[in-house]
């Protein structure tokens, strides 16, 4: 067998450092960076890098992190005022239903009635026949409202007077004649002074205006503080009265209708001078 030389093996190429190039190699692709999604109500906003992520999910679709802590987007404003419709279950086809129309009705209506609502409002602001025609009706509204609850009174007046007891000159009718410069007078002793008044009729008394004293001359007799009302029903009541010369508005407690009361003069503001009380004016006020 001839002799064969051995071939040397070339020593093998070791790589050198790879120098950065604006080329890139072949069949390589660049990472091509996701669109933003649009917030949507109820997404969770990452706070590392500010993806919104649907309200289903954990961790951001963008860079991972967690959305424990993630900010939600608020939803707007006039969606609240639309109604919420219910999703359907899983597994279920959505079919229609009956109440499907009146959700749609009952949807119009209230719409209507915002749209009624706004322009309502807006020509109050700009109308002015309109606002006066709203003002006037309003006024007519609460007076209607107000006589339901607030009873209508009128006057009434005795026919018959009498008194337990009087001073000459003076009188009951006196107290009953509408004039401020005349009064009753009649001594306190030996018992307190009472009047009989007969109204001739029965009448609910709910209110009386009165005036102590000799209008001339304040002092110069006793003025009524206190006087008690006795009905022929059994019903009493007591009338507190301040000593001041000007008309005095009190409120009477009848129980029901009474034919007749009698006013007892049960205390009285003191004089230095006489030992007698004086009563300028009293008028009665019944329920029509």
């Amino acid at each position: 067998m001839p002799f064969q030389p051995v071939r040397s093996q070339p020593a093998p190429v070791q790589p050198g450092a790879v120098q950065p190039t604006d080329q890139r190699p072949a069949g390589t692709h660049r990472p091509r960076l996701t669109e933003r999604r649009t917030p949507r109500a109820g997404d969770l906003i990452c706070g590392q890098c500010g993806e919104a992520n649907p309200p289903t999910r954990r961790f951001c679709a963008r860079c991972g992190s967690a959305l424990v802590e993630a900010a939600v987007v608020p939803e707007k404003w006039w969606r609240k005022l639309l109604p919420r419709r219910k999703p359907p279950e899983t597994g279920s086809r959505p079919r229609r239903r009956v109440g499907s129309v009146r959700r749609r009705v009952g949807q119009v209506l209230r719409w209507s009635f915002v749209v009624a609502l706004l322009g309502a409002v807006g020509a109050y602001g700009l109308v002015p026949s309109f606002r006066g025609l709203v003002n006037s009706r309003a006024v007519s509204i609460t007076q209607d409202v107000k006589g339901l609850f607030v009873i209508a009174l009128t006057p009434v007046r005795p026919t018959g007077i009498t008194a337990t007891a009087e001073s000459p000159g003076h009188p009951p009718d006196l107290a009953f004649d509408n004039a401020t410069t005349t009064f009753w007078l009649a001594p306190v002793e030996p018992r307190p002074p009472a009047l009989v008044l007969d109204f001739g009729r029965e009448v609910d008394l709910r209110e009386a205006i009165v005036r102590v004293g000799n209008p001339a001359d304040l002092q110069a007799a006793h003025r009524p503080k206190k006087l008690h009302l006795v009905f022929p029903t059994g019903r009493t009541s007591d009338i507190d009265i301040a000593d001041t010369p000007d008309q005095q508005t009190v409120k009477v407690e009848s129980g029901g209708a009474a034919r007749s009361v009698e006013v007892h003069v049960v205390e009285w503001h003191g004089s230095l001078r006489g030992n007698e009380v004086a009563l300028a004016e009293i008028e009665f006020f019944a329920v029509r």
